[in-house]
């Protein structure tokens, strides 16, 4: 890298305030170096040999163990510092004997370097913050709009989960999604709907159940990520079908409302280590509200049945039906223990 450091050099290499009116009209350069550059340690390697006249020069972070006066012909070592703190060391080598301007040159290139890499690391950690802002914004706005669309979706159970199962995977960078319902009256005729639009058989579902990473939470009732398919041995692999992608990575979830497990709500991959807490616990959170709408749905398809048989059992006994009465009883008590499920 050529600077007005490597010509003023050769023209007048003994002239100390000459070299630092150089040094630091270029000072601004090591501080610009530390905004831009995402790994600044390449670039301020460059300036802070032109500074030095080094023919080579290492920035060595943290500092070691070291010694930083190491009397070796053509190295010129010294520390990084952050007010009294020593972060780092630089050595400097050349062919020709370092003089002491370089040697008070050295002072000041370890104070500018500390407060640069200082300012590096907190600008690195506000991006974080600003990223993860925006995440949970981002977050916010899909939940916000996945309520919308749950509020608007069918009543029917079986058309709300194939409609809700549809946006979760863009919720939680997943690439499929697929939800397993479980009724509690028909237990061994289980639905799997999936995030394409597609109602599964109920054989496939219950191979899911009983063969998949679907069982495994149905039995533990807890969430779960398999970072890699390959190489864990709580994936258990199911009788793949012939259009089927390669899952990789996998989390699932189940869906529980209050005592009653209603299913599992699973979101796969391609990828491998993909998913991480934040994302599981988002679909935690999705599920709380998918159990919610599944359970309302439930109940409201159930009440809409039970009024038109109640309707009938009112005109029977108004014929002279007395049986009808016991019958309404037991009616009122299916629609008290559904809603309190």
């Amino acid at each position: 890298m050529t600077s007005p450091l490597t010509t003023a050099s050769s023209e007048q290499p003994n002239n100390q305030s000459y070299r630092l009116r150089e040094a630091l009209a270029s000072c601004g350069a090591f501080f610009i170096a530390g905004r831009r550059e995402a790994d600044p340690l390449p670039m301020l390697r460059d300036l802070a040999a032109d500074w030095l006249h080094a023919e080579k020069l290492e920035i060595i972070v943290p500092a070691g163990t070291g010694s930083l006066h190491i009397q070796e012909p053509g190295l010129l070592c010294g520390p990084i510092m952050i007010g009294r703190r020593v972060i780092g060391r630089i050595e400097a080598r050349r062919s020709r004997p370092f003089s002491t301007d370089d040697h008070v040159l050295l002072g000041a290139l370890g104070q500018i370097l500390g407060a640069v890499l200082e300012q590096s690391t907190l600008q690195s950690q506000l991006d974080q913050h600003y990223h993860q802002a925006q995440a949970n914004t981002d977050t916010l706005d899909r939940l916000l709009i996945f309520g919308r669309h749950m509020a608007s979706a069918s009543a029917d159970p079986r058309h709300l989960a194939m409609d809700l199962v549809t946006q979760v995977p863009t919720m939680v960078t997943g690439e499929r999604a697929s939800l397993l319902l479980i009724s509690h009256d028909q237990s061994d005729t289980p639905m799997l709907v999936l995030s394409n639009g597609i109602q599964s058989s109920t054989e496939r579902a219950r191979e899911v159940r009983d063969n998949g990473l679907a069982g495994l939470v149905l039995n533990s009732r807890a969430p779960m990520i398999i970072d890699e398919t390959d190489t864990d041995h709580r994936w258990l692999a199911l009788k793949g079908h012939e259009n089927d992608v390669r899952t990789r990575c996998a989390m699932a979830v189940p869906l529980i409302w209050g005592e009653q497990l209603l299913g599992v709500l699973t979101v796969t991959t391609a990828q491998t280590h993909l998913f991480n807490t934040s994302q599981l616990n988002l679909l935690e959170l999705v599920a709380c509200h998918i159990s919610l709408a599944l359970h309302t749905a439930s109940v409201d398809n159930m009440v809409s049945n039970t009024l038109s048989d109640m309707r009938l059992l009112i005109a029977n006994a108004r014929a002279g039906d007395v049986t009808a009465f016991d019958r309404m009883e037991s009616l009122l008590g299916q629609i008290s223990e559904g809603a309190g499920g």
